[in-house]
């Protein structure tokens, strides 16, 4: 039976109401409205008529327990595409975003090949939107969850991206063979520490997957570290690692590339001005 969109729109906002921002409740009713009909903000306000979409009452009952919208529509959106979504992905981020744009400006236009490697791809968010976005980049990404890996490889078909993802442990890289090397290693890997969970919206530390959020308090930079031992051997001459980073360890974090392995060490800042990047170049 039709129902107004905005009506829709009403009982999202209703069911959501006491756990967001008034500015949150507004835009997570519309996009949710959005993905599951179609019907667009200003469909709402021009009183367009749609079919109630399945099973909307656990929809609005789900999200009365704070589970994010992404979850629970299966799907979410990274770089204006949508991305499927499971309980093994983290939900993409703009943040996010911002580490692609970094990664495309140090892909050469007019270089015949560029080899990236996306570590801990999860949904395939940044893999695949190198890929789709810098036609030349030959991609590939390890993640060490088979759920994950089973999404990035849907959503690589879906958006018709060339991408190819490997079950690999970052932690067992040695057992890589030298002669892989790339132009590129990207990450944005766990980096949260236990001890800052109680100040985290329950919606993420209820929903998200620990595994890729998560680091021991005694050593939050455990990711870093590897990564900087496996890029240091993977990396081609000259070759980039690019990391997004826990925002309250970005000079412990930029350290850690302070040695004669390495040149063009920057921390970079988010769109929020707080430290969200280190980048650094292989110098031998």
């Amino acid at each position: 039976m039709p129902i107004l969109a905005a009506d829709l729109v009403r009982q999202v906002k209703s069911a959501i109401q006491s756990l967001y921002s008034v500015q949150e409740v507004e835009a997570i009713a519309y996009l949710l409205v959005e993905l599951s009909t179609g019907a667009t903000r200003m469909d709402c306000h021009l009183g367009k008529e749609v079919e109630q979409p399945k099973d909307w009452e656990q929809v609005l009952a789900r999200l009365a327990t704070h589970e994010p919208w992404q979850y629970v529509l299966g799907k979410g959106w990274f770089r204006d595409r949508i991305f499927g979504l499971n309980p093994h992905t983290l939900i993409p981020r703009p943040e996010t975003e911002e580490l692609v744009d970094l990664v495309l400006e140090k892909i050469t236009p007019n270089k015949t090949t560029c080899k990236v490697l996306d570590v801990g791809t999860g949904s395939g968010c940044i893999a695949i939107s190198i890929a789709l976005e810098a036609l030349q980049a030959q991609v590939s990404a390890w993640e060490i969850s088979p759920e994950a890996q089973t999404q990035a490889m849907q959503n690589a078909t879906s958006l018709g991206a060339k991408v190819s993802i490997e079950l690999q442990d970052v932690f067992q890289w040695s057992a890589r063979s030298n002669s892989e090397t790339w132009d590129i290693i990207v990450s944005n890997p766990p980096y949260v520490m236990f001890q800052e969970a109680s100040q985290m919206d329950k919606h993420v530390t209820d929903f998200e997957p620990g595994l890729a959020l998560f680091v021991p308090n005694a050593n939050p930079l455990i990711f870093y570290q590897v990564l900087e031992s496996m890029s240091s051997k993977h990396l081609k001459q000259d070759g980039w690692i690019m990391l997004e980073i826990n925002q309250a360890l970005g000079q412990e974090t930029k350290a850690l590339f302070s040695t004669n392995r390495w040149k063009n060490v920057e921390l970079k800042q988010d769109f929020h001005g707080k430290d969200r990047f280190v980048i650094a170049q292989r110098d031998i």
